[in-house]
């Protein structure tokens, strides 16, 4: 996005939401009832708008764009289109809250003309500016009115063909049209201030491995920086081992055993290990990852890329070997904590923003690492989130709910699930690092929840918080503008 508002567009993020499965898990059966924290839909929505945030969010910090917007689709069947009705606006209303909550503006519905009269509430529609895919066959010269989608009123976009064409695409694109002026469509742009989310609500994870490789897709014998690594190296995505959600990256090293360097390097398109590949983020606050391994001798830095051409490195950090996952995380302000090591660095962070140049790792012999929870915050140690079991920026009751409800699980549970410290189980430990990051919003009491023999003392918050919500306005009706 950044290259193209560069170049003079106006642009902004789209998210195709996948409301009919959380997890991969269908929803197969629904009684009309609302989503309340802790159960798979509320987490699916929440969760999903923060996947959205952690991307967008840098780049509202960095520059001025377009409100986002979801294109609701992928949706459940209940054999109800009344039922389907209720979960979907459930759903986009608890999806656009969070949405809200960070970016202070609803995201724009993309749907069609079938989906916003039959898929929505008045109260959702009313909350929400509209982008109406309705391909009529007749150009631009016939556009829907507000009584073709009463609940909504006018679109804001309207989509009137899949097949345009535009030069120097090859294909048929979309063409859409803004109903406003030129000027009206710059005013819509966001830019997000540094420092506005809150204490909690500004943790970016660069990188989860829950949809691929994404920015570490790079093979291990890309960058000839490497030395010491012999045939079978690799890089892989696994389901096997997550820190959260349910994938990983295993790093398999075949390592000289005199000594071997790996720089595993970063970036989502080419050139890699280059800041217009990667995610800019405040140079602010920790950035870190998680990692998990049984063999000893391994040391992890982290390397940055400091305004255009200079590559200051984090100091080392012994990994620990007992099989279970660590945060390594380095002070992006602490200059104590940064050495240079490319293109004329200084040791220091200059720029405004970074970007990940590689994470790099050094040993002897064999290793075997796992990766996962690439993520900035820029107000503080990645650990103050702890427990953010549902992924909404804070540490409160509804968290402690969501460890109650899979407390006892033995052996398979994810962070979202209640799992803090990414042994798979919910347990007491867990609870802890929950109690340790809370932030208490209500009066709060003591009571006794059942543990298999014994009970634990949990706290548990009887008050409500209330967040302040800002709908996105609905903006003045002018001449149409096509684009």
């Amino acid at each position: 996005m950044q290259g193209a508002a560069a170049a003079g567009v106006i642009i902004g993020p789209y998210h195709f939401c996948r409301v009919a499965s959380y997890d991969g898990d269908p929803f197969t059966s629904y009684v009309g009832s609302p989503f309340l924290p802790g159960t798979t839909p509320y987490l699916d929505a929440v969760s999903e708008a923060n996947d959205f945030l952690d991307a967008i969010v840098p780049y509202y910090q960095t520059g001025s764009y377009l409100p986002p917007v979801a294109d609701v689709e992928n949706l459940p069947d209940f054999s109800s289109s009344a039922l389907e009705k209720t979960f979907i606006s459930n759903w986009v209303q608890i999806f656009s809250d969070t949405i809200n909550a960070t970016l202070g503006s609803r995201p724009i519905i993309y749907t069609s003309k079938s989906g916003a009269n039959t898929r929505y509430t008045s109260s959702v529609a009313a909350q929400h500016e509209l982008w109406e895919a309705w391909w009529k066959g007749t150009g631009t010269s016939n556009p829907p009115v507000a009584s073709d989608t009463p609940l909504f009123g006018d679109w804001l976009f309207w989509q009137w063909t899949d097949s345009w064409s535009v030069p120097g695409v090859t294909g048929n694109v979309d063409g859409d049209v803004f109903e406003g002026t030129q000027a009206q469509l710059e005013q819509l742009r966001i830019t997000l201030a540094p420092g506005s989310e809150g204490p909690f609500g500004r943790v970016t994870h660069i990188e989860e491995f829950e949809n691929g490789e994404g920015f570490f897709k790079w093979g291990t014998n890309f960058s000839g920086s490497n030395f010491g690594l012999l045939p079978g190296t690799d890089a892989q995505r696994v389901t096997t081992h997550a820190h959260e959600g349910f994938a990983s990256q295993e790093i398999d090293v075949v390592g000289d055993p005199n000594g071997w360097f790996l720089r595993h390097v970063s970036g989502n398109g080419s050139p890699a290990a280059n800041p217009a590949t990667n995610l800019p983020f405040v140079s602010d606050g920790y950035v870190g990852l998680w990692l998990m391994t049984n063999d000893s001798g391994v040391t992890v830095y982290l390397a940055l890329d400091d305004l255009t051409s200079t590559i200051e490195r984090g100091l080392g950090q012994d990994v620990i070997a007992d099989g279970t996952w660590h945060l390594y995380e380095w002070d992006l302000s602490d200059d104590n904590q940064w050495d240079a090591w490319a293109g004329g660095a200084n040791g220091m962070l200059d720029g405004a923003t970074v970007t990940i140049d590689s994470i790099q790792f050094a040993g002897a012999g064999n290793a075997q690492v796992y990766l996962d929870g690439v993520a900035h915050n820029p107000d503080g140690s990645l650990l103050a989130a702890l427990g953010d079991f549902d992924y909404d920026g804070d540490v409160d009751e509804e968290d402690m709910h969501q460890w109650q409800a899979h407390f006892g699980t033995a052996s398979g549970a994810s962070f979202d699930r209640g799992d803090a410290d990414g042994d798979g189980d919910v347990d007491g430990a867990d609870f802890l690092a929950w109690q340790r990051t809370y932030q208490p919003t209500a009066t709060t009491l003591l009571a006794a929840v059942p543990e298999p023999g014994s009970l634990l003392l949990i706290i548990v918050v009887l008050g409500i918080a209330c967040s302040i919500r800002r709908s996105f306005p609905k903006s003045q009706r002018l001449s149409p503008s096509h684009f």
